[in-house]
């Protein structure tokens, strides 16, 4: 078990590169993200699994195999490093993902009787249910996450707002719920100005 200890050390420490190319100064960790992400899974299927119809499933989620898919899935990043999304741009999508399965073959080397990889392939190729609502989850997370920056005093984070697909009704959801959070705090923030002025 040591390597994987080793992994998650390595995402304790290592921050979103993301959040610091938009000038965020003590961004969170990797593994703070993925914490957050396995947290916000949980919830996110137990409200799904209340309602299957409306979220497009016939039967429930597997609640302990999303959280395994979402305590892994930016593992690999231990080895590849938080690219952030401008540099997948530029060398493309499927380089990243080779990397990271690489990176992940690697590590599934050390520990043979976890199953790393298939949990992996789960949220990268969107290959389940479980996975799609893990993708959901990471991208749900990271909205939150710079919502908080924003309230913060950060700018510069509209990148971190646009361009999602939902899988899930109660995604698209909450996805809605923040961004009325994001228009009120914008909007508070406004009027503060206008009376310091």
């Amino acid at each position: 078990m040591l390597p994987l200890l080793a992994a998650a050390t390595t995402l304790k420490m290592l921050p979103r590169s993301g959040w610091l190319l938009a000038g965020v100064a003590h961004p969170e960790s990797v593994a703070d993200h993925s914490w957050a992400t396995a947290l916000l899974a949980l919830n996110l299927a137990a409200i799904i699994n209340q309602d299957l119809a409306a979220n497009g499933l016939s039967q429930p989620l597997d609640v302990g195999r999303a959280a395994q898919i979402a305590v892994v899935h930016d593992l690999a990043e231990s080895v590849v490093t938080d690219l952030p999304r401008r540099a997948t741009l530029l060398f493309g999508k499927e380089a990243k993902h080779q990397a990271e399965e690489k990176a992940l073959l690697a590590l599934a080397q050390e520990m043979p009787d976890w199953d790393l990889l298939s949990l992996w392939h789960e949220y990268s190729d969107l290959a389940t249910p479980e996975g799609r609502l893990v993708s959901d989850a990471d991208k749900l997370e990271m909205v939150h996450q710079a919502l908080q920056y924003e309230r913060a005093g950060n700018q510069n984070l509209g990148e971190f707002w646009q361009a999602y697909h939902w899988h899930f009704q109660a995604s698209e959801e909450m996805f809605a719920d923040l961004l009325a959070a994001r228009t009120l705090s914008n909007s508070k923030a406004g009027k503060r100005k206008s009376t310091l002025k």
